[in-house]
């Protein structure tokens, strides 16, 4: 009898064991490249749908922690480190907006991610445009936070000869330049949200400069590019975005063949997904619901 027990309990042992590191196996977050570099992201929810955000220029997966928090309970959330930003790698020597659109395929790719619904800041809003337009099977939805203000609104001479100018300035001194656009071209004058200002600041400024100027040329590379991408996407472009800078409503309508939907976020300035997170969320909820309506 007592032979037979501890053959039993020997069993569950093994049993248990098994389970465990099988547990330990599966939990293991999927490991993500681009070529070779390696793509950080986070996963979380399970929703059958996916809401996959994009940050913009020089900054992180860190800034969509709200969303993740408020949204994950419905969908499954993803948030990615675009490489050269965050913890993602530095593997290569092109940061074009198709590579960074590769490095969103390639974490959509990996976690099987079919029923997709695209939200980018910023530069992420070419980034995703680019993504919808190269896999459209795959895309449900499409939101551009605080972008695609003046599509198809060509630079003056005046403009042309600004940015050449800027562009010199950062690679001469990146930081300083840099911390000087930001604080005056991204936030109202004055701003009381010191916090968002100083973080914002900081997180460019300290993005590795190579690759945020080769990043930023290449934005403004691919912009002539909206134009032909938007009339391709054959879905509702919906935006969210902040009354800070003017938005060119007009413009941007002619080329969105399915139809737009602009909802205005108050008193914030280039980021409001964290200067006021609870307005930004309602506004996105209200956005998703759109979209899952057909919308």
């Amino acid at each position: 009898m007592i032979k037979t027990i501890n053959k039993i309990l020997a069993f569950s042992v093994i049993v248990f064991l098994a389970a465990c590191n099988n547990t330990d196996e599966s939990s293991k977050p999927i490991e993500v490249k681009n070529g070779i570099t390696p793509i950080s992201y986070s996963k979380t929810g399970k929703g059958d749908t996916a809401l996959v955000f994009v940050h913009g220029w020089g900054i992180n997966k860190e800034y969509w922690k709200s969303q993740v928090d408020a949204f994950s309970n419905r969908y499954t959330v993803v948030t990615i480190d675009l490489s050269g930003h965050g913890a993602s790698g530095k593997l290569r020597s092109s940061y074009k907006i198709e590579d960074f659109s590769n490095d969103v395929m390639a974490v959509l790719d990996s976690l099987n991610l079919n029923k997709v619904i695209l939200i980018g800041h910023s530069m992420g809003g070419d980034i995703i445009l680019n993504v919808a337009y190269t896999i459209p099977e795959r895309i449900v939805g499409f939101i551009g936070i605080d972008n695609f203000k003046d599509v198809g609104v060509p630079l003056t001479p005046q403009q042309h000869s600004q940015m050449d100018e800027f562009m010199h300035a950062l690679s001469t001194n990146y930081k300083e330049t840099v911390r000087a656009y930001c604080k005056t071209a991204l936030f109202p004058p004055n701003y009381a949200d010191t916090v968002s200002v100083n973080r914002v600041l900081n997180d460019v400024a300290n993005t590795d400069s190579t690759v945020a100027i080769k990043a930023l040329n290449g934005f403004f590379d691919f912009a002539p590019k909206e134009t032909a991408l938007l009339k391709e996407l054959h879905k509702p472009v919906h935006l969210i975005v902040s009354d800070f800078t003017p938005m060119l409503q007009d413009s941007i309508a002619k080329y969105s063949s399915a139809g737009i939907g602009i909802k205005t976020i108050h008193g914030t300035g280039h980021y409001p997904m964290i200067e006021k997170p609870e307005d930004f969320n309602k506004l996105l909820s209200e956005t998703l619901d759109e979209i899952a309506k057909g919308k």
